[in-house]
């Protein structure tokens, strides 16, 4: 799925697209896990780095305005700050993962609520 594009047409539509992807593709690692660790370690490596990436995007300084003055991307930046990532080792892993369907919980009931 495409990451979201800070501009002034993002609808919550488009963020809960957005989030569900990343809880369903930590849901699909989180699954990996029992048949080859080293390899779910290294998704979650990916899924990290792309929702750190996001997460930056929002962030930026030259964004601050438009996120600010939209409630859909407001509410995503308040999804990352749900977020709480602990050490990266195969112990962690499981936690890490189950962090995304965590902020999602926040993002279905409180996030969705965020108005312009």
């Amino acid at each position: 799925m495409k990451r979201i594009i800070v501009t002034k047409d993002v609808t919550m539509e488009d963020i809960a697209k957005r989030i569900q992807y990343f809880t369903d593709r930590a849901n699909e690692i989180h699954v990996l896990i029992s048949k080859d660790k080293a390899q779910a370690k290294r998704e979650y490596i990916k899924l990290y780095e792309e929702q750190d990436s996001e997460y930056n995007e929002l962030t930026l300084v030259k964004n601050k305005q438009i996120v600010n003055s939209l409630g859909a991307l407001r509410a995503y930046r308040g999804y990352f700050g749900h977020l709480h990532f602990i050490k990266n080792t195969y112990d962690n892993l499981s936690w890490n993962l189950g962090e995304f369907s965590q902020a999602q919980s926040w993002f279905n009931v409180f996030g969705k609520d965020i108005e312009d």
